[in-house]
């Protein structure tokens, strides 16, 4: 039975947040098996599946390493995808093709195949992690509600180290590898395939909304101007590619850049531990408390940590207190860069091309990102640690900067 004493606009509204949290945990649990599986995964398998082929870590890493970009090459066709048909479809078509992917990797039988497999994994995998779910909360909230849909999906997705390497090691000690990676397909089967299904049921593409913007120019936040959107651009995927340099850097060299600074590989181990609840403890505070800041702001915020953690780690000489000084604020920074990298696109641009537009921000990216680790050693070797965290340090100020010269949407008179 109805209740008349509820205005039917706020039983509606009611009706459409629990709707709307619905598919925000949904989509965070599919976040959380997705990159637990098809990325995190790796890392503790990877001991065990070069003994079994007998090769080399380093063969298996660059195995990894070309996945991840041949992915990331795919995000613009899968953005385009997702805009066309709709992430319902798409992310439910991605945990079937992300499923036959893992077997296809656990079946594998040398170098070629074993490589083949991987890019295919990475491949189907633009198809169900961030950008698709960006995408899909954008296709059930519209852009006002999205960004802290958004900030709410990527605090639940943040956990997905913290299960999945403990769960992956546990399952690693019962079984070989390609049993793990054949459960972890079934996952996708029996969890992420019916979820996709269920919380994204009123998600629609952009282009189906054309005819209610049409006759609602007020619907969504006001977006660029066609003349800015370029310009927009441009300096957006400036500040990605240089976030993102320094994040690849410091991501895959933790521990021996630390060590070679000089500290040990009991401290570099041990405050790189604190990464993850920093990052979980920005998105629950944006969560919170960040719904009144302009993304761009929040990049900026990302930004300012980035470059004081890096400055706290070159004052720091070996001290562990500036070490824990670093982590946490490279925690906090990247945490938050998460967040605004599926919002300051749709705050700018508008949910029209959003998943397209991800896409190609991805592809360039991931590009600058998958040079990051070979760069950054270089100029540890050559010139030093501390020459090496001060371009860093360099190149996080830069994007800083760049976030300046991103024009802003006119609020409407």
């Amino acid at each position: 039975m109805v209740d008349d004493s509820v205005p039917a606009p706020h039983r509606a509204a009611s009706g459409d947040r629990w709707s709307l949290a619905v598919t925000v945990i949904g989509l965070g649990i599919t976040q959380i098996l997705g990159y637990g599986t098809l990325y995190y995964a790796f890392a503790v398998l990877e001991p065990q599946i070069s003994r079994d082929f007998g090769w080399p870590s380093s063969w298996s890493f660059g195995c990894l390493s070309l996945a991840l970009l041949m992915g990331g090459l795919a995000g613009p066709w899968a953005g385009r995808f997702i805009d066309e048909r709709g992430a319902r479809l798409v992310m439910a078509l991605g945990s079937v093709a992300s499923a036959a992917a893992l077997v296809l990797l656990s079946l594998s039988q040398n170098l070629v195949t074993f490589a083949l497999a991987l890019i295919i994994v990475e491949v189907t995998s633009v198809l169900v992690l961030y950008d698709a779910a960006f995408a899909g909360l954008s296709q059930v909230a519209g852009s006002k509600a999205a960004r802290r849909a958004i900030t709410q999906m990527t605090l639940l997705g943040g956990f997905a180290s913290t299960f999945f390497w403990p769960l992956t090691h546990y399952l690693n000690e019962q079984m070989d590898w390609r049993s793990v990676y054949l459960i972890f397909a079934l996952i996708h089967l029996g969890l992420c395939l019916p979820l996709h299904l269920v919380v994204l049921g009123k998600a629609r593409p952009p282009a189906a909304d054309e005819t209610a913007r049409r006759e609602d120019p007020k619907a969504d936040d006001p977006v660029l101007e066609p003349a800015q959107g370029f310009r927009a651009m441009l300096w957006l995927i400036a500040y990605f590619c240089l976030t993102g340099f320094v994040y690849s850097s410091f991501n895959i060299h933790w521990v021996s850049a630390l060590q070679q600074a000089g500290f040990t590989a009991a401290v570099a181990v041990g405050v790189g531990v604190l990464m993850g609840p920093s990052q979980v403890a920005i998105r629950f505070l944006d969560m919170v408390f960040g719904g009144n800041l302009h993304p761009l702001t929040t990049g900026a915020i990302s930004s300012v940590f980035l470059v004081v953690a890096l400055a706290a780690l070159l004052a720091s000489g070996v001290g562990v207190v500036g070490a824990v000084v670093f982590a946490i604020l490279f925690g906090l920074s990247q945490g938050l860069s998460s967040i605004v990298r599926g919002t300051i696109p749709l705050v700018l641009f508008g949910r029209t091309g959003y998943g397209a537009r991800l896409g190609r921000i991805s592809a360039i990216s991931v590009a600058v990102k998958s040079c990051a680790p070979f760069v950054f050693a270089l100029l540890i070797a050559n010139a030093g640690p501390a020459f090496a965290f001060s371009a860093m340090a360099a190149l996080a100020a830069l994007s800083l900067i760049t976030l300046h010269f991103i024009p802003r949407p006119r609020l409407p008179c």
